[in-house]
């Protein structure tokens, strides 16, 4: 009994180990757009995030994407901008996977895309449309490569050729988030946008102000010359 309880319990560690590597995953309902984007920032808990509105063709420093099927180069710039005010959860433009988007293909919709973070991040968010199951199949989701289940498995995703919801990605831990995958089961067949998509970056280590450096040293000088003078 007791090697079956330490069985269990190795079982549960292994099960929480794995678990502890994903991240913390909400989806909030296409409702939650506001043209406030001052509220709906606070409302996703992603106020002082950095925001990528695709309103130019270059990404914030650090982002890249690269589309899937047909696969293309990692790249931190768009071939043009797409305006669609009905999809953008921000200023009008959006990033879309579709034929004719941003990236000007001339055939068939983009089965996915990839979105990369320099040095990893602890935060992501992106405001979603058109992801449609009917058309695409079930969209899975993809965390520095592994998999995270569908978007359809959040209650608050809604399948529409409108506003689909705001996915937020909280990395736990020591973790950080170096890749986010979104990928229709179907080839071809979904177009989707993506806009309003908001980066947590890691904290780095401080560095001293020379000042600072100054004041430290003297202050160790000062208490080396005293611990002297008691000595005496």
């Amino acid at each position: 009994m007791k090697k079956i309880s330490q069985l269990l319990l190795t079982s549960s560690f292994l099960l929480a180990s794995a678990a502890s590597q994903a991240s913390l995953i909400n989806f909030y309902a296409p409702g939650v757009y506001s043209s406030d984007i001052s509220a709906m920032d606070a409302a996703l808990g992603i106020t002082g995030y950095e925001i990528e509105s695709f309103d130019d063709t270059q990404l914030i420093d650090g982002l890249s994407y690269s589309f899937i099927n047909p696969d293309t180069e990692q790249s931190t710039e768009l071939v043009n901008v797409l305006n669609y005010p009905g999809l953008s959860w921000d200023d009008g433009y959006v990033l879309s996977n579709g034929n004719g988007g941003n990236n000007r293909w001339s055939g068939t919709w983009v089965q996915g895309i990839t979105f990369f973070f320099e040095g990893g991040i602890t935060g992501f968010g992106t405001g979603m449309a058109q992801v449609e199951t009917g058309y695409g199949g079930l969209h899975s989701l993809q965390i520095n490569g592994q998999d995270y289940g569908y978007l359809e498995d959040h209650a608050n995703f809604a399948s529409s050729n409108g506003r689909n919801g705001y996915l937020k990605i909280n990395a736990e831990g020591n973790e950080l988030i170096h890749s986010v995958t979104i990928l229709s089961s179907r080839a071809n067949a979904d177009g989707f946008t993506f806009d309003h998509l908001a980066i947590s970056r890691a904290a780095s280590a401080a560095v001293p102000e020379p000042t600072s450096i100054a004041l430290l040293a003297l202050g160790l000088i000062g208490g080396g010359f005293s611990r002297r003078l008691m000595k005496k």
